[in-house]
């Protein structure tokens, strides 16, 4: 593909004063020329020193005393050598990339652009438009991808997991993510039951909580939509529930739009927490009209800046709703929390925790910045 970031994104992870490098700098942890599974083998780029991290005072989370309501969400905690970089940087809501019953490849590379700001993603059949270099700080900027959703045989991860959860400091929650694998001919029945047995499966490997990702923009449709199914969703929370013993239950939807109301009164009592929102899928083109990743990934997901207002907004309207009706349910912010300022807005609106994606693998130092700035986050 004739569009590489990799080397935009380390000269601009890197800029600033000795000041700034902690706020948000350090060189990108992903290796953004490399494919998802070297990056995996490699394990995260990370040649500075861990730093000094922050005490701040410990809150709760689902009963569980964390250090911060701030954290990874499904998609940089790609392992265990991950996890435990981030776990020492500071991040204390820790969620294991979504693992499958099945192997499967990630796409080729290219898997990640900067999306020029003035694409306007609200809409559905909207373009979001590449850039060969972010016009807005790192922290802020828009950013596109197509990885999908892979996954090691179990007999790889349930191990990994076990290595993951050893991994983290006190103060730390870990959170693994779960999809259902759907085949030619299969029946609902079993694509269900497929989240009871990874719940199980999971939670024996170590999981504290137990998220079944119900949207994925880079999948095909029948796994990556299940959250505007209201009655799966709630179906495979219930499975979850069933795998889960006892551990709390989080769904990840993508944006639900006019739908939310009705999506929380159909969860609520199955899960536990929601957590909102996923990336936007929106064709990621070139300057030229040409699909960014490939003529077969013209749809890719969209995240970091460009969603920070619409998933803010949803969240606010989620726990007004759960306020007003009573909804034993809980939701947990994502995108675009990737400073103090906008996680705290996440808290603001009533979400009890604010993940961070992209960014993470561009950003190592910003859960130091966020303990330093906003310790009561």
């Amino acid at each position: 593909m004739a569009n590489d970031n990799s080397s935009a994104i380390a000269t601009k992870g890197g800029q600033g004063s000795a000041d700034e490098a902690m706020a948000w700098g350090g060189s990108p942890m992903y290796r953004f020329d490399k494919s998802f599974e070297e990056n995996a083998a490699l394990g995260p780029r990370f040649d500075e020193p861990f730093p000094q991290v922050p005490v701040v005072p410990s809150k709760s989370f689902f009963g569980l005393k964390v250090n911060s309501r701030f954290g990874i969400a499904a998609g940089p905690g790609i392992n265990a050598k991950w996890l435990s970089a981030y776990s020492r940087l500071g991040f204390d809501i820790l969620t294991y990339k979504t693992v499958r019953l099945y192997e499967r490849i990630a796409h080729p590379v290219p898997n990640f652009a900067f999306i020029d700001p003035r694409s306007n993603v609200d809409a559905d059949e909207s373009t979001a438009n590449t850039l060969a270099a972010p016009t807005l700080p790192l922290e802020l900027a828009p950013t596109g991808g197509s990885i999908g959703m892979p996954s090691l045989p179990p007999e790889f991860w349930q191990r990994d997991i076990e290595v993951a959860k050893h991994a983290l400091r006190d103060g730390q929650v870990l959170i693994v993510s779960i999809v259902g694998t759907t085949r030619p001919g299969m029946l609902q029945k079993a694509f269900v039951s497929e989240f009871e047995t990874l719940a199980r499966m999971v939670v024996e490997a170590g999981a504290d909580m137990v998220e079944a990702n119900l949207s994925c923009p880079n999948v095909n449709v029948a796994e990556g939509a299940v959250y505007k199914d209201l009655a799966l969703s709630r179906e495979i929370a219930l499975a979850v529930r069933r795998g889960a013993g006892g551990r709390p239950v989080l769904l990840k939807v993508g944006h639900l739009g006019d739908s939310l109301d009705a999506f929380l009164r159909a969860v609520a009592g199955a899960a536990d927490g929601v957590v909102m929102m996923n990336a936007l899928a929106r064709k990621v083109e070139l300057p030229d009209g040409r699909p960014y990743f490939g003529p077969s990934r013209h749809m890719a997901g969209v995240h970091g800046g460009a969603i920070f207002e619409l998933s803010l907004n949803a969240v606010k309207q989620a726990t007004q709703l759960i306020r007003a009706e009573q909804l034993d349910l809980h939701i947990i912010g994502v995108g675009g929390a990737s400073t103090p300022e906008r996680a705290a807005a996440y808290l603001d609106e009533g979400a009890d925790a604010a993940l961070v994606a992209s960014s993470a693998m561009l950003l190592p130092f910003m859960a130091c910045a966020l303990k330093a700035q906003r310790p009561d986050v």
